[in-house]
């Protein structure tokens, strides 16, 4: 796109949103039956957003363009595909019959033969590329030529003919056959019976040239392979100390050993398959080689090829830089689609104040300094010595992962409603949004998207920074906090509400004050199990910029580091969440952060275990007659099995309390009173005296115990 044209659409869009409602929000929709196409996103021009006004009812389309001096987005082994619901986005999955080291079967990996596959020798013997092209151009009539020497002059012998041919695919893909052949002659007499007993997908005969050249078979040979984490540079002259190269393999030694890093997958020195097609495990693998061992006649390979099955294990689609022409406040973002459990997806943000998140570098003229370039200069660069970073003045980091079932789509509510979808993390207002998926594959299981929305408006705040006191808290009991907000405001902007993420349910909020006036009584704090919402009189405009809220509230932290993430909105509009920063907000505190850290343990999941009364007299009369257990789990951030499980003293179990899939929290309070009614597992009472109790937590470590004494009379 040119430059005016990407000017009118933004200038386009800048009037289009003046115009609409201050109750309309925007959204950026890929896929399903009516959003952009996937493709969009991975383009100069990304399409358009929509305007949505209260009724749910679309306002406006308005066309917006990504940055146009290179390209910001990245596609690996994404595909889309039709299917019910509209065009639904995938990794790609390898059918058994696919040659992969072919032309055109992922266009969009750039590497140096067909722009997918790149291919060499481990020496790039002058001319290795040209000398075997033809092993990869899928015409079975032409051929990559070799000629044994019959010296034993290992110079001579060196050149080539012990050596791998590299053939690198550009990502792992997963791989269980290899097939190679020499050029046949649809004259022979046995050429139908040859093709007739090939594993799909087989020979065309009419393909095939007139003159034979099957003896030209390779009998000695060793096939190998690698994955991406071997991370072998793309080239020769590519390699660094942390992307090596592959190692040569030495002539001068009689069965010289090939590279350590790669897995051979197949070695025949009698061979007398003329299509030699070679099974193995399926694996995931980037690179293959083929070597010859040390041949004594002439051979050639007309055709190699390379097939597996199944989903490719990593796909990442990351989108271009989304220039949305002003900044905004970022709201929320959801999606549609199905999620295999033995998969992962990883769908994460970042937002900035220019059109490119990266910083350029390269090595200056003093030792161990770097000079910052221009994006020019780096494509132009050494690729050994260039580099690349995160232009974090500009630019936030990628998001933490957003959880599959929190940004899911609930059909059951109304789409414009926006009850369902998680927060953006990334912080705004900003200008330009980006956005990244990551998908990790086992052969079968996989996730694919059919939709995918971000909800966007003007920000309710020029700026609202944010900070909580104190920064130290107990893990063992409540700590009594403080959260102060100062927003920055203009004409336009305004909001009534503030929210704050607490993890866990507060104890109780002592004081909401806007510039030092109380006002929780006309407005009641709403306290949810994870978060507390407050309202106050709307602050609006100049004349309420730099006026401080703050709220006072008492919270237990389970978990280091847990950040009281907060956010602003006007509950009269449309309702789109504006990110707080962490900042300066008061000078009373000296914090200028939003998370807090733990004290006074060490560092248990499983801590804290309390049982009352102990003893307990399960007698019916209404006093003692349970023993209730309390304990904290904390750094458990993914459901983990816990049991907890009641033992006499010869540790025979009698009573199981507990089995389910537990994460961080206080366990023994209100819904999730945990107690023992001296009753066994068949429901029958056991006998007064001293009982062991045995809580567990499956750690990633292995399983952590609390294990202790409890005393039951009548």
């Amino acid at each position: 796109m040119n430059t005016l044209r990407r000017v009118s659409l933004v200038a386009c869009g800048a009037l289009a949103f003046a115009a609409t409602l201050a109750e309309a929000y925007n959204v950026y929709r890929l896929g399903g039956e009516d959003g952009n196409p996937w493709s969009a996103a991975i383009s100069y021009e990304p399409g358009e957003y929509l305007v949505i006004g209260p009724d749910g009812q679309i306002q406006d389309r308005v066309p917006f363009s990504a940055p146009d001096s290179h390209p910001t987005w990245n596609d690996t082994l994404m595909v889309n595909v039709d299917s019910t619901g509209g065009v639904w986005m995938r990794p790609f999955w390898v059918p058994d019959t696919l040659n992969l080291a072919q032309d055109g079967v992922r266009n969009r990996i750039p590497r140096g033969l067909y722009d997918n596959i790149a291919v060499g020798g481990t020496n790039h013997t002058t001319g290795v590329i040209e000398r075997i092209r033809p092993m990869f151009d899928g015409d079975p009539q032409t051929a990559a030529f070799f000629a044994a020497s019959n010296t034993d002059d290992s110079e001579i012998r060196s050149q080539f003919v012990v050596q791998n041919l590299i053939i690198d695919l550009g990502a792992d893909y997963p791989i269980n056959r290899v097939r190679f052949f020499p050029r046949l002659s649809k004259n022979d007499i046995k050429i139908d019976q040859i093709i007739a007993g090939m594993a799909p997908p087989k020979l065309d005969k009419e393909t095939l040239g007139e003159e034979d050249f099957s003896d030209n078979f390779l009998p000695w040979f060793e096939i190998a392979g690698a994955n991406s984490v071997q991370n072998f540079a793309a080239h020769a002259s590519f390699r660094t100390e942390d992307s090596p190269w592959f190692k040569s393999i030495s002539p001068r030694e009689v069965d010289s050993k090939n590279d350590s890093r790669l897995t051979i997958l197949r070695r025949d020195t009698e061979s007398q398959a003329t299509i030699l097609d070679a099974r193995f495990p399926l694996q995931s693998l980037q690179w293959v080689t083929i070597r010859p061992l040390y041949p004594t006649s002439n051979w050639e390979i007309a055709e190699f090829q390379i097939f597996g099955k199944g989903y490719v294990p990593r796909a990442i689609y990351t989108s271009a830089v989304l220039d949305f022409g002003e900044e905004m406040a970022w709201g929320k973002i959801r999606w549609k689609g199905d999620h295999d459990l033995d998969s992962k997806i990883l769908i994460r943000t970042r937002s900035g104040s220019d059109s490119d998140p990266n910083l350029y570098w390269l090595p200056s003229a003093v030792a161990g300094e770097f000079k910052a370039i221009t994006r020019q200069e780096y494509e132009r660069g050494n690729i050994k010595k260039r580099f690349t970073t995160l232009d974090e003045r500009h630019w936030s980091f990628w998001s933490a992962p957003y959880p599959w079932e929190a940004g899911l789509a609930d059909p059951a509510q109304p789409p414009h409603a926006w009850v369902d979808g998680t927060e953006i993390l990334s912080p705004g207002p900003s200008r330009y949004f980006q956005f990244q998926l990551l998908v990790l594959s086992t052969i079968d299981q996989s996730t694919k998207l059919q939709e995918l929305e971000i909800q966007f408006a003007r920000p309710a705040a020029l700026e609202v920074v944010g900070e909580i006191w104190p920064l130290d808290a107990s893990r063992t009991e409540s700590t009594a906090f403080t959260y102060s907000v100062l927003p920055t405001l203009e004409a336009g902007h305004g909001f009534d509400r503030l929210e704050i993420f607490t993890l866990t349910r507060v104890n109780a909020v002592r004081s909401v004050r806007v510039d030092g006036v109380e006002v929780s009584d006309a407005h009641p704090p709403e306290i949810l199990d994870d978060r507390i919402v407050v309202g106050f009189p709307k602050l609006a405009g100049q004349g309420d910029t730099f006026k401080l809220i703050e709220v006072e509230f008492d919270a237990r932290v389970v978990r280091y580091g847990t950040q009281f993430q907060g956010w602003i909105f006007d509950s009269t509009a449309n309702e789109v969440k504006q990110l707080i920063s962490p900042g300066d907000a008061t000078v009373d505190f000296p914090g200028n952060a939003l998370g807090v850290r733990t004290v006074g343990l060490g560092e248990e999941l499983l801590a804290e275990v309390e049982i009352a009364p102990n003893p307990f007299t399960p007698n019916g009369d209404g006093i003692n007659d349970w023993a209730r257990f309390q304990f904290q789990l904390h750094e458990v951030s993914t459901p983990r099995m816990l049991t907890v499980n009641i033992y006499d003293l010869s540790g025979r179990r009698v009573r199981q309390l507990q089995e389910q899939n537990a994460v961080r929290g206080l366990f023994g309070e209100e819904a999730s009173i945990l107690a023992w009614d001296g009753m066994d597992d068949q429901g029958i009472a056991v006998r007064p005296g001293i009982y062991l109790y045995r809580i567990a937590l499956d750690a990633d470590s292995g399983e952590e115990v609390q294990v202790g004494t409890l005393s039951l009379a009548y």
